[in-house]
């Protein structure tokens, strides 16, 4: 039996039979698929505030919800970098490793 666990090709383990290679799995995981995805998610949030803003200049309904996309996407994209750039300080203030955990076999 196959025991090897893959994400997208992404995060892959030999097994996940002990929590430490769950661990490491689910932060793999997070670092390299779910992180990237909602950056995308705040960009595209944002430019499509902006399109729907900017195409209907006439309907002040259509403006006010594309307003609430931009800024939506605006405070998505602070405060993932806000987080991001705050982790580098502490890091870098406490010289702590900033490692992501490598699954075995990477």
């Amino acid at each position: 039996m196959d025991n090897n666990v893959t994400v997208s090709g992404v995060c892959s383990g030999k097994s996940m039979q002990d929590l430490t290679s769950i661990v490491n799995w689910a932060s793999c995981f997070l670092y390299k698929a779910v992180v990237p995805l909602l950056f995308a998610l705040a960009t595209v949030a944002f430019i499509w505030g902006v399109i729907q803003y900017y195409i209907n200049p006439e309907n002040e309904e259509k403006r006010k919800k594309g307003r609430s996309f931009i800024i939506g996407g605006l405070i998505g994209l602070f405060v993932m970098l806000s987080m991001w750039g705050l982790v580098a300080i502490l890091t870098g203030t406490f010289e702590i490793s900033n490692t992501i955990p490598q699954l075995p076999g990477q």
